[in-house]
């Protein structure tokens, strides 16, 4: 393969990556003519129209501190995104109400942009609402005036009466009392390091004045309180008390849950079949091959970075391929995919799929060992606007039958004939206490009151005869406690104690116990790993992301030899719990055992289904890359002639030497082939 290639995007634009245009100079209404409508939900917010102003930067120009606050307070009263009244209801409606919002955003931006003083904040309002058509001023006598909605300003859900009152400044004195004084009170433009913790405050204690009630407190110094709490006293300066102040709420805040990141694989290890032949991938073979849309680099990776995730993916796609036993063209789900490296990171993820572009993306080397995870969400996203679901098919699997079992058989199962006997004999065990203390609060305070030692050696052999699921027990104890107390066990007791004696007669008449569903191994591990990872927020225990665990799982089965690019991180999903008792326990948010011997098996009926549609193509051997008829030329260049013809800059090198035309002719022709 020729040297120095230079890998640039390939295929299609994918569109909407960070490193579009409109991420760094914000959203435009014309921007919005190349998102789809999924893209224009998503994108069209506040933040990516007017930046978040960087405040501290501002009031370090000498802009006042109010003005700046009064800047954050305005910008805050915008909703965050675009509002859509009931009637919005068409594609075309969503559309001009996402232009109405970006536009009132970048009107408002437009104003608050010219405001550096209190003057100008007090014309701010004049400026947008009237200005822009959303009010009219409307005189009155005095040389004052009232605001007057106009039609425009009633029929836009981003013109609200919130705006309106926050722009508003009537006087000098409004503005200090709830701008500047508030923005002292909230510490707002006080750098990170020099702020009070919430909640927390810092006192001067003058030897007088204070709330010491001991001699213990010592004058000229500082006290911290959280409420009416005094939490520390005698910190000898104010700097003192604020450092300790921000260690004691760093200390309450600890303990908050992470997000689980897989470790980057320290080796990326491949033994499988050269599907390569020796050469280097272009961005081009993946069109070629799996008709990929498009492909993406990120700006930050160099030419190695990006040569390494070429060969490395390819191998690994080829390898998927393979374990699936589908044509290579089947990987694109017939070319509406898109891949990218490093392109488009997504905070910690490892790899992700968005399912706005149907593009995966792999970071430049946490991605690797996750590509058969990403590629079964863009199966299921695939499958999921094909067969109707709106969304990913394994969120709504009851859009297809293989698929409600695919949900079952990871979640649940049968228990065994141990589980199911323990189970019955705590269940025997529960019941009989319960009947026990139903029995003994109708009986034992009379027998205890008017019983003799005869009668209640009867009433423990009657208990007994109950507990063990005797029939006519609880008929017998009735006419005992009659005779020992001239009363019967009250009816409604009477009627609790039958339904005891029917439930634990027929638990004892129960040969076998009949195996019942329950929670799978791998469900539960998913509902531990979301607990100990909390900022993941139901990401572990959903239809989507367990899926597509367990899909890696089944391709690291299927596969005969090791292909970490495809799915290192299979088995990645470990974490560590202390259990009740104490001891740390293994958590495993990956199927194992029959579990995941189970779930492979539904796989397989899912490829084998998704073949008979022609969704999938079958193929028993997945072919390596076709480099017949190409070879590389001694001066690095691509040559489409066999090695028996010399290329043309072969022949031109020939005739470098010949001081004539006719010279030169001949040496060109010397290399010619003999036919």
């Amino acid at each position: 393969m020729a040297k120095n290639i230079q890998h640039e995007d390939f295929g299609e634009k994918i569109g909407g990556a960070k490193k579009d245009l409109w991420k760094s100079r914000g959203l435009y209404t014309d921007d919005l003519e190349s998102m789809n409508e999924r893209e224009a939900e998503k994108y069209v917010k506040k933040d990516n129209i007017w930046k978040k102003p960087d405040y501290q930067a501002m009031i370090d120009e000498g802009i006042p501190l109010g003005v700046v606050y009064y800047i954050k307070k305005v910008r805050d009263c915008l909703p965050a995104s675009p509002r859509y009244p009931y009637g919005d209801n068409t594609t075309e409606k969503r559309l001009a109400r996402q232009k109405e919002y970006i536009e009132t955003v970048r009107q408002l931006e437009a104003v608050m942009k010219d405001v550096r003083t209190v003057e100008d904040a007090m014309k701010a309002c004049d400026r947008f609402m009237v200005g822009n058509g959303y009010l009219s001023r409307v005189p009155i006598m005095g040389g004052s005036a009232w605001y007057m909605v106009e039609k425009k300003g009633r029929d836009n859900p981003s013109v609200t009466d919130k705006l309106f009152t926050t722009l508003h400044i009537r006087s000098t004195d409004q503005f200090e009392w709830h701008f500047t004084k508030k923005a002292q009170s909230e510490q707002f433009g006080v750098p990170k390091e020099r702020k009070v913790p919430r909640g927390y405050s810092i006192r001067y204690y003058d030897g007088e004045n204070g709330y010491s009630r001991s001699g213990e407190w010592k004058p000229d110094t500082y006290y911290v309180t959280k409420g009416y709490q005094i939490l520390k006293n005698n910190l000898a300066t104010w700097d003192e008390a604020l450092h300790w102040a921000q260690e004691k709420a760093k200390d309450r805040g600890r303990g908050g849950k992470k997000r689980f990141v897989p470790e980057q694989l320290s080796k990326v290890r491949r033994n499988g079949p050269d599907y390569r032949n020796g050469q280097d991938i272009t961005g081009k073979d993946y069109l070629d091959t799996f008709g990929f849309r498009g492909g993406e680099f990120g700006n930050w990776m160099n030419q190695n970075d990006r040569q390494a995730s070429l060969n490395m993916g390819f191998e690994a796609l080829k390898d998927l391929a393979s374990a699936l036993k589908i044509n290579d063209r089947d990987i694109s789900y017939q070319g509406t995919l898109s891949i990218a490296f490093g392109a488009r990171g997504s905070g910690n993820a490892a790899a992700h799929y968005e399912p706005l572009r149907k593009v995966i993306n792999l970071t430049k080397m946490h991605g690797a060992g996750s590509l058969a995870h990403e590629w079964w969400h863009g199966l299921d996203d695939y499958l999921g606007v094909k067969m109707g679901a709106g969304e990913m098919l394994s969120e709504k699997p009851g859009s297809h039958p293989l698929f409600r079992k695919l949900e079952s058989v990871m979640k649940y199962k049968l228990e065994s004939p141990e589980q199911a006997q323990e189970r019955a004999e705590q269940e025997m065990c529960r019941a009989k206490k319960n009947a026990e203390r139903v029995l003994d609060d109708a009986v034992s305070s009379s027998l205890d009151q008017n019983g003799n030692k005869a009668q209640r050696e009867q009433y423990t052999e009657l208990k007994a005869a109950f507990l063990s699921g005797q029939p006519g027990a609880v008929e017998k104890i009735n006419a005992l406690k009659k005779e020992v107390s001239g009363r019967m066990i009250p009816k409604t007791d009477r009627g609790m104690l039958e339904a005891y004696e029917r439930i634990l007669h027929g638990m004892s008449e129960q040969e076998t116990v009949k195996p019942r569903q329950i929670k799978t191994d791998y469900y539960q591990n998913s509902i531990r790993m979301g607990k100990e990872y909390g900022k993941d927020g139901g990401y572990w225990d959903c239809n989507a992301e367990m899926s597509a665990r367990a899909f890696a799982c089944y391709i690291k089965d299927k596969l005969p030899y090791r292909s970490d690019y495809l799915v290192g991180h299979a088995e990645s999903a470990v974490a560590f719990s202390s259990g009740e008792n104490g001891h740390l326990d293994i958590i495993k948010a990956y199927p194992e055992g029959e579990e995941r011997r189970a779930i492979n098996a539904v796989f397989d009926e899912i490829v084998a289904e998704l073949k008979l549609q022609n969704i999938l193509t079958h193929e028993e051997t997945t072919r390596s890359l076709d480099i017949s008829g190409i070879r590389e030329a001694s001066d690095g260049q691509l040559s489409m002639f066999g090695t028996e013809r010399s290329s043309v800059l072969d022949r031109l090198e020939a005739g470098k030497s010949a001081k004539t035309k006719s010279e030169y002719m001949a040496a060109v022709r010397k290399t010619e082939p003999e036919l």
